[in-house]
């Protein structure tokens, strides 16, 4: 080949050899063009594939071994305080119980007491006077407000114990002591008797005059 042959373009080889009849070669089929969007950092990742954040298996060794201890420390916690609030006490726990055992009898016999003072008043207090020596009363006539006084002492005797049964099993729960409510509440039932007797002492004039003392 001459040095004038070589020297010529491409495209003059091609369009001499189509005019001399050789056969042009197909054209290679053009890539079929993305039409998505290009991101705004780096490639479109694979179809199906999906990124997982790295564990750090040396922090995540160390939490393990936090958690561990801290889920066996707090059940361990945890019963003993429960045993604590359920039986701190045993004896508190069996004189609390006893007393509101006797709360209720005494309950029961105030409430009967208050019920037939007006019938016992009279006898009551003609014992008292044989007792001390002097004349005791030939008469009692209760007054039209005995009943209720009757009514709020027996009323106010239910009310106390169920109080006191309220209020100890509420300490008792929470491990405080609670012998002392039982006993304060039979205090405040025998101040009830006293003052529901006084009233319907009070009711009858005549029959309050002849407990006082004569005077000289």
């Amino acid at each position: 080949m001459s040095q004038h042959e070589a020297a010529r373009t491409p495209d003059q080889s091609g369009d001499a050899a189509t005019t001399n009849g050789g056969a042009t070669p197909p054209a290679a089929p053009s890539p079929r063009r993305d039409e998505r969007p290009r991101p705004q950092y780096g490639e479109y990742a694979p179809e199906g594939w999906t990124w997982t954040p790295p564990v750090d298996e040396r922090a995540a060794a160390s939490d393990a071994a936090i958690a561990e201890p801290a889920a066996a420390v707090t059940p361990a916690q945890a019963a003993p305080s429960g045993a604590a609030a359920a039986g701190a006490h045993p004896i508190d726990r069996m004189w609390t119980i006893a007393l509101l055992v006797i709360g209720v009898f005494g309950a029961l016999y105030n409430s009967l007491s208050l019920f037939q003072l007006p019938t016992t008043a009279l006898e009551s207090a003609k014992l008292s006077a044989s007792m001390l020596g002097i004349d005791g009363p030939a008469d009692f006539t209760p007054g039209p407000a005995v009943p209720v006084y009757i009514f709020v002492g027996i009323a106010l005797q239910l009310l106390l114990w169920v109080g006191a049964l309220l209020w100890s099993r509420a300490r008792m729960r929470t491990g405080r002591l609670a012998w002392w409510v039982p006993l304060l509440a039979g205090v405040a039932a025998f101040i009830v008797v006293v003052v529901v007797g006084m009233l319907v002492f009070a009711s009858d004039p005549a029959f309050l005059q002849s407990l006082a003392p004569a005077q000289p």
